[in-house]
């Protein structure tokens, strides 16, 4: 890779530029460092990062150039290519709804085969998309999870040999990394969050062995198991990934290239005016601060073993409950109650009232007595407060 890097330099082919200030503040003064993002890798795994299609087209040229030297053979079917969507905007910077800038197709040729134009692409496990959404990402989390918890269904789930702790640390165990893989980095919509805790929920359901229907509220349920909540897992993981960046030191003790890239923004690029307000990752780094009530986390960050204490401080999983099997049975006992209540037929009013001698039924409200035929709108209608004692509906 360093050939292919020091052929591009020659080339004067760069990549994403953009700007680093310092942690969250951003300002368009001298001070902001210029830094380009020119190709990710990891093992065999590269993506090209660039803003024309002219570097893009060089960068597949002297990589695949490189890449016979050595003996090796670029991929045809593992190699694609991704345009980010651009949206239109007009002349006081906001965004025309419904419409964005169709780009001519990237046509790049290699041994006589055309890489193919994508929306979306898998990278080291997680899901990018030219939208920028995490509308993909989550749907596969929640699929590859629902699948791994599956397949532990009939084989620890229900199993009334297996206790339920050892079912929970299973289930932190291989399930829940597969759930929050990449979540470091999440900067999630509230739908979207509410869908992970969802699926959570009901995995710790399944595992206990109740069910929505017997109405055990997600905080008893917690208590009970002595888990934590999946907000508080969150947050913790991008604490955790935060304090890392912090920590980590480049040449001559400046921040590390990861920090510039997670701070950095386009210097030359305002937002649009119409678009509302989309959180980015500091924004929520921001706001687990504040919840966690963490004003120096400069200082913090720089002890590891403290701020591992600081941010587990509500993620602490506790032993289930002693008793939990006879609160679980308590559970399901006032659900089998009460869908006994609600499935028995309602109780008629001639039931309820005593008939006269004359075959006539007395108001309990007004006293008159009426006919069968009419007692029971009349009490309906009288008696309102009677019929509310006794179960009786009042339309």
């Amino acid at each position: 890779m360093r050939q292919v890097l020091d052929r591009l330099v020659v080339l004067n082919v760069t990549g994403v530029k953009l700007a680093y200030g310092r942690d969250f503040f951003q300002s368009t003064s001298n001070n902001n460092k210029d830094i380009e993002m020119l190709a990710l890798l990891y093992a065999d795994d590269v993506v090209g990062c660039f803003d024309n299609v002219t570097d893009l087209k060089l960068f597949v040229g002297v990589f695949e150039k490189v890449s016979q030297e050595y003996g090796i053979t670029m991929s045809i079917k593992k190699t694609c290519v991704m345009q980010c969507r651009q949206l239109k905007v007009d002349a006081s910077r906001k965004i025309i709804k419904g419409e964005e800038i169709i780009h001519p197709l990237i046509d790049i040729t290699i041994r006589n085969d055309t890489l193919a134009m994508v929306d979306e692409f898998c990278y080291l496990g997680c899901c990018f998309t030219r939208t920028f959404s995490f509308d993909r990402e989550i749907e596969m989390r929640l699929e590859k999870a629902t699948t791994a918890f599956n397949m532990l269904r009939h084989v620890v789930w229900y199993r009334a040999t297996v206790s339920i702790e050892a079912k929970l640390r299973i289930f932190r165990s291989c399930v829940l990394p597969v759930l929050l893989y990449g979540s470091e980095v999440w900067s999630l919509t509230v739908a979207l969050e509410q869908r992970l805790c969802a699926f959570y929920h009901r995995c710790l359901r399944t595992i206990v062995g109740t069910n929505l229907w017997d109405r055990m509220s997600n905080e008893q349920l917690f208590q009970i198991t002595g888990q934590p909540s999946l907000e508080n897992i969150l947050r913790r993981n991008r604490l955790r990934w935060f304090g890392h960046l912090n920590r980590m030191k480049g040449e001559n003790d400046d921040p590390s290239f990861m920090k510039k890239i997670m701070f950095s923004y386009y210097a030359e690029s305002k937002r649009p005016c119409n678009v509302g307000t989309f959180k980015k990752w500091e924004d929520r780094i921001q706001d687990d601060l504040e919840k966690m009530n963490i004003h120096n986390w400069r200082r913090e960050t720089l002890d590891r073993d403290s701020w591992r204490r600081t941010i587990n401080q509500f993620t602490q999983v506790k032993p289930p409950m002693p008793d939990i099997l006879n609160i679980i049975q308590q559970v399901k006992q006032r659900a089998v109650q009460r869908r006994a209540i609600t499935l028995s037929p309602p109780a008629k009013i001639t039931e309820l009232l005593c008939r006269n001698n004359n075959n006539t039924y007395t108001c309990p409200n007004c006293k008159k007595q009426f006919k069968p035929q009419g007692i029971t709108n009349h009490t309906r209608s009288c008696a309102k407060k009677w019929c509310q004692q006794h179960g009786i509906q009042i339309d």
